[in-house]
């Protein structure tokens, strides 16, 4: 029997509840061709001995990315975020990025690829009744801009996580929101988070540039719900025509392009 590859997977993450969103379902997929094992840079740090591959999640100039820049085997980066990279993102061997409004930002690098999904596994249509009319998804932060809630009629209702360095700020948004009418729920397992989706008849994300949403947005819609961006936000409008990628399509992008890396 042939001996599979060996990747690790570096993230970070404080919240208790697994997101198991598309790249973690990815992962999941491409067990099949490697052997991966999963760090969370929260419980310390880690060791590349002995492993093929490093395959990180993060925005650059994270703990993530600081930690893979000194990694010395052969390592790829899934971008989360806006932030401009740094030169050392040609310390990457691969790229991976989620949108084609990113883009410009790393096509200097020689090796860049377009790869997302949602998990399909988990997100779909259950065909239930939507008594919620407009719902939010994501963290209680300034640059998700969830005041432009209250210029909305009807049953609002945001599930989202509290930011873990900056708690004050999340108690403050959830408070303004509560006492305009807008119902507030903590993050919610994946499972559930589905139920809610399929809930609402509009999912709307009035994030900024910087404010993230992409994977919201594709999960909302493979629900079925109308799903609604600002304007300005031309990086979440490319997601509500595009083509719906699921986690299958995510880790064929992944596997390729590791294997030619191997």
């Amino acid at each position: 029997m042939a001996i599979k590859p060996k990747i690790l997977f570096v993230y970070e993450s404080n919240h208790p509840i697994v997101v198991k969103d598309g790249l973690w379902a990815a992962l999941d997929v491409l067990e099949s061709t490697f052997d991966i094992k999963r760090h969370n840079l929260a419980n310390g740090g880690f060791s590349s001995d002995n492993i093929d591959f490093v395959l990180g999640w993060g925005a650059f100039g994270s703990k993530v990315d600081s930690c893979l820049q000194i990694v010395p085997c052969k390592k790829g980066l899934c971008i989360a975020g806006n932030v401009n990279p740094p030169t050392g993102a040609l310390n990457y061997d691969v790229l991976f990025y989620e949108t084609k409004w990113y883009r410009p930002q790393i096509d200097f690098h020689p090796n860049i690829v377009h790869a997302f999904g949602y998990n399909s596994d988990i997100y779909y249509n259950m065909e239930i009744l939507r008594d919620i009319d407009y719902l939010g998804v994501g963290a209680y932060a300034k640059w998700k801009r969830w005041e432009k809630f209250l210029d909305k009629k009807g049953d609002r209702r945001i599930v989202g996580e509290f930011q873990q360095n900056n708690p004050d700020e999340s108690q403050d948004i959830w408070d303004k929101l509560e006492n305009n009418g807008v119902i507030c729920k903590d993050m919610v397992i994946p499972e559930q988070l589905n139920v809610e989706y399929n809930r609402a008849k509009t999912v709307y994300i009035p994030a900024d540039i910087c404010g993230g949403g992409e994977r919201a947005i594709l999960e909302a819609r493979s629900c079925g719900c109308n799903v609604e961006v600002e304007p300005d936000n031309l990086k979440l409008k490319e997601l509500l025509t595009c083509p719906l990628p699921t986690h299958l399509d995510y880790a064929n992008k992944l596997r390729r392009a590791i294997c030619e890396l191997l």
